[in-house]
């Protein structure tokens, strides 16, 4: 499934109409990971998408849970940035 779809899936939105905002709030998810040092950037990574999921949410008020998202959102790119797995591409740092 494309991240689009399952981020909006995950939103309970099914219709095409909010695809671009959707598509820019995923853009914005992944950039913040980089920006943040979140080299391993991967679409079917399940912590990387967790972590779209959460921001997408946080973006949208999720049932009015948007700070809620947001601490969660946050707490996982700080675990990403920390995690060897995810700030080191091809053994450099």
């Amino acid at each position: 499934m494309a991240l689009l779809d399952d981020v909006k899936t995950n939103l309970r939105i099914s219709t095409s109409a909010l695809n671009g905002d959707i598509q820019g709030d995923i853009d914005a998810a992944l950039l913040d990971l980089r920006n943040a040092g979140v080299a391993a950037i991967g679409s079917e990574d399940p912590l990387i998408t967790k972590a779209v999921k959460l921001y997408c949410r946080a973006q949208n008020d999720f049932m009015g849970k948007g700070e809620q998202y947001s601490r969660a959102y946050e707490a996982l790119k700080i675990a990403l940035c920390l995690s060897g797995d995810y700030n080191e591409v091809d053994g450099n740092v």
